[in-house]
């Protein structure tokens, strides 16, 4: 028996392993983001990060100030805490290359991500998800062992807990939990539920009190991790029921469950703390953040059941998978349609069949009930969990699954029929290659949010989320390559979201931005100002349509610029001042002025007093930060000049003009290392 137990455990971590090693060669991908790259608390380290991460909502590292951006807020600081301590032994040095934490653009700028890449902190951050995994599957192995020792044959593939954490191990719908360094809240919650649940057998089989300690301990971890490991309130009390063992008493049931309702007790009392209440109320009227905003709650219930039924089918068949289930990816139903009725039944009759043989203590009970509680915390059943679903919120529910499939595969295994033992070894063998190569393949998707997004987008097609996303990849692709093709999927892909809703924000953003960069300056206006009716206190709403003002303005001084360029510098004095005339608060004429001050008439001084009087009343004008730092230039001031020119940069960093401005000023000044980076 201990033999094939220690075949079970090499053949489970060895598959585990193979299946996600190429886990180790991804980058980041997104929500890493908000509790990696661009968390101040992740980044800064120091007992005040840990004193923020345990005391604050989980975002708040990311957004800079307490935001409810999804129901019920977010309170996860375990995790939290292993990628602030990851990144201080392996990504200090990315610190200081950061510069100003408490500085929110700083913080957020997205250039940064690639300091990551020069240390080795992704494959630290995968190898730990890896390992926390393995260990997960080990200790399951270990626990189902435990609690269905009668299911063990003498042969190495007649164990019931091997098929079922076997299966577990390979089955893809977990690759967004292992691929994405984020998901550790899953794997840590469910290590910490089962090493609760693990510690509670063994005090029933030394009636050592310690278990009871260290079983509060893991209990606290899991919860701390993520909420859901309070369903295992629940489990252990059902795990024990199903538990043969002389030694169990009655009060063994209230006492094993003592630790866990004083960890319960303890984490609610500091997520109260946290985000000052229990459960936040989901006030949100965002599609994004509430998908059931416009529903009934007939039509809510109706829809959850229709994802339960693709839950189902992606446990058994999981293609294609995606990230993301955002409206209207799934269509908002009602019980007129005939799918969910037949949901609605086979939903009962699996809760009465669990029930019905729990009095038995048949596996396919435990596999049932264990699942049902589990699941019912991201169901959208008791409350908004604020999507329609993830796969990643069957995680720790899919043991119950794997368990009924592993027990029809234990039928086979044990049967008389030599025939039927070899066809159940045979279908494990096929099931895990399978699992275990779309598994593989579905990792390398992981790899970056572009990646990400614009392999998804495939499969959520009518989902207003990762079009936006996949819009914003092409977008940011098309500033390097300056490829129609990627300029033309950055449209494509933003109008499709706009198309499934029109008061999508972000996707009036990102348009902008585009057809600002692409010279489509009516167009970015419009986006913009589309943008300001959302949301009129958005900052960059209000930027980029301030800029695409500027240029509309811009192009109405086109004949003054020509003038100058032509050398009649005293045309071009009368026409700009014409204008100034009749628009003294024309910010872009000002600038065309002090232009005409400064190159036309070598009045360098008083350009400059112009161009700062721009910046004094609109910061974010970059032309004019560029020209005063090329009057500076003239005047051999490289000290200004770079001060000028590097912001002017800042502002707009995708400007080849101020690039080619800052290539020939380090040149100037005989720079020639710095004049490189911007040849």
């Amino acid at each position: 028996m201990m033999k094939n137990q220690n075949i079970h455990r090499i053949i489970i971590s060895v598959l585990a392993l193979l299946c996600y090693a190429n886990t180790l060669t991804l980058h980041y991908a997104l929500d890493d983001r908000m509790v990696i790259l661009e968390s101040k608390y992740t980044i800064q380290g120091g007992w005040e990060s840990v004193k923020a991460i345990f005391s604050e909502d989980t975002f708040t590292g990311y957004f800079g100030a307490e935001h409810s951006i999804v129901a019920g807020g977010r309170y996860r600081p375990m995790s939290q805490l292993t990628y602030m301590i990851e990144f201080q032994l392996f990504g200090k040095d990315i610190k200081e290359r950061i510069g100003d934490l408490d500085d929110y653009y700083n913080l957020h700028n997205a250039e940064h991500e690639y300091y990551f890449y020069d240390t080795p902190l992704p494959f630290v951050n995968h190898l730990m998800n890896l390992l926390y995994y393995i260990l997960l599957c080990l200790l399951i192995y270990e626990v189902l062992a435990r609690i269905f020792p009668q299911y063990e044959g003498k042969k190495w593939f007649q164990s019931l807990p091997f098929l079922a954490v076997l299966l577990f191990a390979v089955h893809p719908i977990h690759t967004e939990v292992v691929a994405n360094v984020k998901g550790r809240d899953e794997i840590f919650a469910m290590l910490g539920s089962f090493a609760a649940l693990w510690c509670s057998l063994k005090y029933i089989d030394t009636r050592k009190w310690y278990w009871l300690i260290v079983s509060f301990l893991a209990f606290t971890f899991g919860i701390f991790s993520k909420e859901n490991t309070i369903t295992f309130l629940a489990v252990v009390p059902l795990a024990l029921y199903f538990l043969n063992n002389d030694k169990k008493r009655t009060a063994d049931y209230f006492i094993t469950l003592i630790p866990l309702v004083i960890g319960t007790v303890f984490f609610l009392w500091a997520r109260y703390k946290a985000l000052g209440s229990m459960m936040q109320p989901d006030l949100t009227s965002n599609i994004l953040n509430n998908p059931y905003v416009h529903s009934t709650r007939a039509q809510q219930i109706a829809t959850v059941l229709i994802t339960w039924g693709i839950y189902l089918k992606l446990l058994f068949f999981p293609h294609p998978l995606t990230h993301d289930y955002y409206p209207h990816q799934i269509a908002i139903t009602d019980f007129r349609n005939p799918l969910v009725w037949l949901l609605l039944v086979g939903s009962i009759a699996l809760v009465a069949y669990g029930i019905w043989k729990l009095k038995k203590k048949t596996v396919p009970s435990f596999g049932i009930l264990y699942f049902i509680i589990t699941f019912s915390i991201v169901s959208n059943l008791l409350f908004n969990v604020g999507t329609f679903m993830n796969e990643r919120f069957v995680f720790m529910s899919s043991i119950g699954f794997t368990l009924i499939v592993g027990w029809w595969l234990y039928l086979l295994a044990t049967s008389p029929i030599p025939t039927l033992q070899k066809s159940a070894i045979g279908i494990t063998a096929v099931v895990s290659l399978l699992f275990g190569i779309k598994t593989f393949t579905r990792n390398f998707t992981w790899k970056d949010d572009f990646t990400l997004f614009l392999t998804d987008v495939k499969t959520s097609d009518n989902s207003i989320k990762c079009n936006i996303s996949a819009g914003g990849s092409c977008l940011q692709i098309w500033k390097k390559s300056h490829k129609e093709r990627d300029k033309r999927d950055a449209y494509r892909y933003l109008d499709k979201a706009l198309k499934l809703d029109d008061h999508a924000l972000n996707a009036y953003l990102l348009l902008s931005e585009l057809a600002f960069l692409d010279e489509n300056y009516e167009l970015a206006y419009q986006a913009a100002y589309n943008a300001t009716l959302i949301d009129p206190q958005n900052p960059q709403g209000q930027n980029l349509l301030s800029q695409a003002t500027n240029m509309q303005k811009a192009h109405e001084l086109d004949p003054v610029n020509k003038l100058l360029d032509e050398g009649k510098v005293d045309e071009a004095w009368r026409e700009v001042n014409k204008i100034l005339e009749k628009d003294p608060n024309n910010i872009v004429a000002k600038n065309v002025k002090g232009n005409v001050l400064g190159r036309g008439y070598g009045r360098l001084d008083d350009a400059i007093k112009v161009f700062e009087e721009i910046v004094a009343e609109q910061p974010d004008f970059s032309s004019a930060w560029e020209n005063m730092g090329i009057a500076y230039a003239i005047k051999r001031d490289f000290t200004n000049a770079e001060r000028c020119l590097l912001h002017a940069h800042e502002l707009t960093p995708d400007n080849d003009n101020i690039k080619l401005n800052l290539y020939y000023m380090y040149k100037d000044k005989g720079d020639e290392a710095e004049a490189e980076k911007y040849k």
